[in-house]
């Protein structure tokens, strides 16, 4: 497996879009706007960003990430802000 932040850009195509979802706030794309994290959910408790994020992560993933999966999502509060890190697992066949 191999984890991707919204803080390190990857070097990986799939890893890349990820990055590109998890710095994406929603209603932003024109066509897809449905795309990105809710930013209503900052300013919720940490355990309750955690359950929710990784819930829409993985709908987004299935949707617009062909050959990603998402096994877990670990989120923390820091002094710029949420960092979300993702467990995934990369399939290239896809």
């Amino acid at each position: 497996y191999m984890i991707v932040s919204n803080n390190i850009v990857p070097k990986h195509p799939k890893l890349m879009e990820l990055y590109v979802l998890l710095n994406t706030k929603r209603g932003t794309v024109p066509l897809h706007r449905d795309l990105g994290i809710d930013n209503r959910m900052i300013d919720r408790p940490i355990t309750v960003i955690k359950n929710n994020i990784f819930n829409e992560l993985q709908m987004q993933v299935n949707k617009y990430i062909k050959g990603l999966t998402l096994n877990n999502v670990n989120c923390k509060a820091t002094e710029n802000g949420l960092e979300i890190e993702c467990e995934v697992e990369i399939d290239e066949r896809i």
